[in-house]
């Protein structure tokens, strides 16, 4: 199992993808530029720490409260699909500082939280369903 997230802490991985081994904590984290790649994740839950997501929505300040847990991803150069085909396919949003709840762009009024996906999609920094109609609850 891996968690993968938007890593936006300060540094050389700054806006990048951040994905890690839940099996193997010595592992170190794999960072991936979404100028280069988008992700292809398989079997994912959109997972969130409530309590942590309601402190950084009061305050304003920025800390890791949500991720998408996935058993497995792979890389895909970013020429392999223009970025206009995305278009049609449901954006998943986090941001706590405006909003504690996964959202999905479909229905942004429905919590997405521990919501799976057989495959989900990134482009650039958005998160994408491949298949809305293959959403499941957890």
């Amino acid at each position: 199992m891996y968690s993968v997230r938007f890593h936006l802490a300060r540094g050389p991985h700054y806006k990048f993808w951040q994905i890690r081994n839940l099996k193997d904590k010595n592992e170190a984290p794999l960072y991936v530029d979404p100028s280069k790649n988008r992700i292809v994740l398989k079997d994912c839950t959109l997972e969130v720490n409530e309590n942590k997501a309601k402190r950084v929505h009061a305050a304003g300040i920025k800390d890791v409260c949500g991720w998408i847990k996935c058993r497995y991803f792979f890389l895909n150069d970013t020429n392999l699909f223009y970025s206009s085909m995305f278009d049609s396919f449901p954006c998943l949003k986090f941001n706590p500082i405006t909003d504690v709840n996964w959202r999905i762009s479909t229905n942004p009024d429905f919590v997405m939280n521990n919501v799976t996906f057989p495959e989900l999609l990134t482009n650039g920094n958005k998160i994408y369903v491949a298949e809305l109609m293959s959403i499941y609850a957890a």
